[in-house]
């Protein structure tokens, strides 16, 4: 039956998966319509078309978003510790 411990490396996957799903979901959804939204000419003027720039980070986004669920859902793991890794920690080796 395997041991229930709080474990540092669940606790930085946790937490640095709601990093970039913050950052990944609305913060650069929110960056790549603020060019167009607040007309601020950053990359050229054009303020209609969805450009490359947009593509661009609305892709960067996408992909912060997907890495930060699968850490967030790995950093949900609890600190559940198997038997063979309950006995390596009793012997003297690290938690992380």
């Amino acid at each position: 039956m395997p041991t229930i411990a709080n474990l540092r490396r669940d606790r930085v996957l946790f937490f640095s998966g709601l990093i970039l799903l913050l950052l990944g979901g609305p913060g650069l959804v929110v960056a790549a319509f603020a060019h167009d939204a607040l007309r601020v000419p950053i990359v050229g003027e054009a303020y209609d078309a969805f450009g490359w720039l947009n593509q661009t980070s609305l892709g960067v986004g996408i992909v912060l978003a997907l890495v930060g669920a699968v850490f967030v859902a790995l950093g949900l793991r609890g600190g559940v510790l198997s038997d063979a890794e309950v006995a390596g920690l009793e012997e003297g080796g690290s938690q992380t």
